[in-house]
């Protein structure tokens, strides 16, 4: 379920720029400057707002979600950063490969409607599918960061080493103290103990 969470969060600038391509705003020229009437605007304008205005309400309910699922989940006991890679530049390449080209499509017209659906099914499986959820345009814009650490752990009685990627909103260095959640196998949100 927070895969699928992940998703819909990731494609929140995909949705917001569909909806200001839905709409039709008259631009005001030097020959046509007389001001078209607010029905007209809101009826060339409906479809888009509506559009940005559910993009906004949902985007917010799942990160409302993934927060207090994180919180809830939280490890009791802290682990200490060995070695830390910083990871921020894969979100571009999320930006690249598909939010750009999803937002090139005429829609104006239904069949790109249903091929822009086809697509979005297909990214959303692969998104789910595979550990790479954590590249989110989304988590970048509101602050988060991506690192690669190792950390250590004490588990029955012995110094064990693992290596999991991290979301995280503080940015943390090597000898700093984390509680995480695990996402999946590879992938956990974590936030810094303050000292």
């Amino acid at each position: 379920m927070q895969k699928f969470a992940f998703y819909i969060l990731s494609m929140s600038m995909v949705f917001i720029a569909i909806g200001f391509f839905c709409m039709d705003i008259p631009i005001c020229t030097e020959e046509n400057s007389q001001f078209i009437g607010w029905s007209e605007l809101w009826k060339n304008t409906r479809l888009g707002i509506l559009i940005i205005i559910a993009t906004v309400i949902v985007e917010l309910l799942v990160y409302l979600y993934l927060k207090k699922s994180w919180k809830r989940n939280v490890a009791e006991l802290s682990v200490r950063i060995t070695k830390i890679n910083n990871i921020n530049f894969d979100t571009l390449t999320l930006i690249a490969s598909f939010c750009i080209p999803l937002v090139s499509f005429n829609y104006q017209q239904v069949n790109h409607w249903i091929v822009l659906a086809l697509l979005l099914i297909v990214i959303g499986v692969i998104f789910c599918r595979s550990d790479g959820f954590y590249n989110n345009p989304t988590l970048a814009l509101l602050g988060f960061r991506l690192y690669r650490a190792d950390f250590k752990t004490q588990e029955l009685n012995t110094d064990n080493n693992k290596s999991l990627i991290f979301i995280i909103r503080d940015k943390i260095e090597i000898s700093d103290r984390i509680r995480y959640v695990l996402l999946s196998d590879k992938v956990g949100y974590a936030y810094k103990v303050k000292k």
